[in-house]
């Protein structure tokens, strides 16, 4: 797949997600994090958040539940994709109950030379929205595409 800088501004279909609180308790000890704020409902109450929340990093399941923007792209290969980085701007804490309108975006595409040859970057931008339409969580991720 060469460097194709038409795929900024492809976006996926926004998706309805509902945050469970199950799922919050099963992500939570799958990451080995022991905070009472995302399983105990009593303590959760007593703090600021006045009630359960999700750790910051649940934000990536947002983004795993739906197809993305490069899922139709034709000739992409999953097995040529590396992790980047990743990073959050968190408008409010996500919480159990929640049902958040989720989409997509590439907002960046480029190509660099690494000791292995060509790879490109493809930064894709995740949204999620309350139903209010006001922003919960942004997300950016940058994945790189080796091209040899």
């Amino acid at each position: 797949m060469p460097v194709d800088r038409s795929l900024i501004g492809k976006k996926t279909n926004v998706h309805v997600v509902d945050v469970e609180k199950g799922h919050i308790r099963r992500f939570a000890e799958a990451v080995g994090d022991p905070s009472p704020l995302y399983v105990d409902e009593a303590f959760a109450e007593s703090t600021p958040f006045r009630g359960l929340i999700a750790p910051p990093t649940f934000a990536t399941t947002l983004a795993r539940v739906i197809p993305g923007p490069l899922a139709d792209v034709p000739g992409f290969d999953l097995h040529r994709v590396l992790h980047g980085e990743q990073e959050y701007v968190f408008h409010r804490p996500m919480r159990p109950g929640d049902r958040y309108w989720v989409q997509q975006e590439v907002i960046d595409v480029y190509d660099r030379a690494g000791r292995s040859g060509r790879m490109t970057f493809i930064v894709i931008e995740t949204r999620a929205k309350d139903i209010n339409d006001l922003p919960v969580v942004t997300g950016r991720e940058t994945i790189i595409y080796r091209q040899d």
